[in-house]
């Protein structure tokens, strides 16, 4: 690319910014919104973008696409951010702590971004040295696992011949990066089990068919298939959720089971549900109860492209330094994100940012805390990722 900046001078034109966007990270942090309402959050983001001169299109309602188009023409390069924040109290002693109740950005999204206002601000100033196009992403619902849809039934990764998309993470420390150069993360599978059986008293239980019963077994049914499964398959079945019956003195004659079911295969993910369907209805015709089994996809497995992980390496490498990239198979573990389902059509690679901190125990606690402390310097190491990824594409 001709007129690329130097190493000092991304960097540089960073610090230039940095109050600004420390600003926009707190008042977005204070104004948390869950997914599919992020509609303050969304005006922060379009208000920045015109500052820079981008046009912007919202993509059902609160996600927002923004293009920079280059003085030369070129390859299209996609920056990709989530907005949404988490049904979470906040308890941490930030003074820009959230004001809406049982809203928290817990998962660092608020951070997220910021970091793609920042690189979306220096990209726009280095216009006349692009040879291509930055097509910018602020996909809402991430934590709904559906967010990446909108942008993809709109087509929003056409034309694209890379995407890069990075995740706060309290697991390393602030300065050091973690990056796979293949699985980063599980696909997440939400699993709906209905359970339909007869009621009656529970004096008289041999006049009913208990879904109650039909739903423990089916648990532990399941249960034992975990332990039965192939480790080298890596994947995991948890339930978090059973209802069942109405009163204490009457056979239910229905139940609900809610959970998920996690692979690093989409190939194990596909064998894995035939079987947890079989388990179920096996054991549910023990009481003479019907079953329904239905699974939502909500994001496949994220795998990073080779290609895309070389760029990314490369611009990780002049960030922070070679030394201070881990490289580490499945950051993620059985985490999921829905960057995967852009990955699926557009080659692209996925970094996670360290954010923990000796002076700070709370940066080092997981995400989806109520008291997670992520640093602002965050924004700036992210930030930087971001514009060299572009740069070195265009």
């Amino acid at each position: 690319m001709n007129g690329q900046k130097t190493l000092p001078g991304i960097r540089e034109d960073l610090l230039a910014i940095r109050e600004e966007l420390f600003d926009i990270r707190h008042d977005i942090h204070a104004h948390p919104e869950l997914s599919l309402y992020e509609t303050r959050t969304a005006g922060v983001i379009r208000r920045e973008l015109e500052k820079d001169g981008l046009t912007w299109k919202a993509v059902h309602d609160t996600g927002t696409v923004a293009e920079l188009k280059g003085a030369a023409p070129g390859p299209t390069v996609i920056l990709r951010a989530d907005i949404d924040a988490l049904p979470i109290n906040e308890k941490s002693d930030y003074p820009y702590r959230s004001e809406n109740e049982n809203v928290m950005h817990a998962c660092g999204h608020d951070v997220h971004l910021t970091a793609l206002i920042g690189a979306a601000r220096l990209l726009s100033r280095y216009r006349d040295s692009l040879r291509g196009n930055v097509r910018f992403i602020f996909q809402q619902a991430e934590e709904f696992g559906h967010g990446s849809q909108f942008f993809l039934n709109e087509g929003y990764e056409k034309g694209a011949e890379r995407i890069y998309g990075f995740h706060v993470s309290p697991e390393a420390e602030l300065g050091k990066l973690i990056l796979s150069d293949d699985v980063d993360a599980a696909s997440c599978d939400y699993m709906h089990i209905k359970l339909y059986g007869k009621g009656s008293h529970i004096s008289k239980p041999h006049l009913g068919n208990d879904a109650l019963l039909a739903a423990t077994e089916i648990v532990t049914a399941l249960s034992k298939l975990k332990n039965r499964l192939n480790p080298m398959d890596k994947s995991l079945i948890g339930i978090g959720h059973l209802t069942a019956g109405n009163a204490w003195n009457v056979v239910a004659d229905s139940a609900e089971i809610e959970g998920t079911v996690r692979t690093l295969s989409m190939d194990v993910r596909s064998r894995l549900l035939v079987n947890i369907k079989e388990t179920v209805d096996r054991s549910a015709s023990l009481y003479d109860v019907k079953a329904e089994t239905e699974f939502e996809l909500f994001t496949p497995t994220l795998v990073n492209d080779p290609d895309a992980y070389k760029t990314m390496y490369k611009a990780a490498s002049e960030a922070v330094g070679a030394e201070n990239i881990i490289k580490q198979p499945v950051p993620l573990g059985f985490g999921g994100d829905d960057f995967a389902a852009f990955s699926q059509t557009v080659k692209g690679c996925f970094i996670h940012v360290g954010t923990g901190t000796e002076e700070r125990p709370d940066s080092k606690v997981p995400l989806h805390s109520d008291n997670i402390y992520i640093p602002d310097e965050a924004v700036l190491i992210g930030s930087e990722i971001l514009v060299r990824c572009a740069l070195k594409n265009l």
